[in-house]
């Protein structure tokens, strides 16, 4: 189930749909690139998806791995596309 799940969240990634990427957090959940700030909530979920696909208006995403964790998986995925 968490490999099916992780295929849906590498396909909304792909969408070029924000919201689609949002819908996969919890109204509260976080999200964090690198060393940025957490965007907290689906709204800015969605704003940092949004910067993505607007940086990137080819962005594909692969998903490579799921490696189980105490608590938890990480999810190891390849982002490739063109800057704009």
């Amino acid at each position: 189930k968490l490999r099916d799940f992780a295929r849906r969240y590498t396909a909304a990634w792909c969408s070029q749909n924000p919201q689609s990427v949002a819908a996969f957090f919890s109204q509260d959940g976080s999200l964090r690139v690198n060393d940025g700030p957490s965007a907290v909530g689906r709204p800015a979920i969605a704003e940092v998806a949004r910067s993505f696909m607007t940086a990137f208006p080819d962005l594909t995403v692969v998903f490579d791995d799921l490696v189980p964790r105490p608590g938890g998986a990480e999810y190891h995925w390849t982002l490739t596309g063109t800057h704009n």
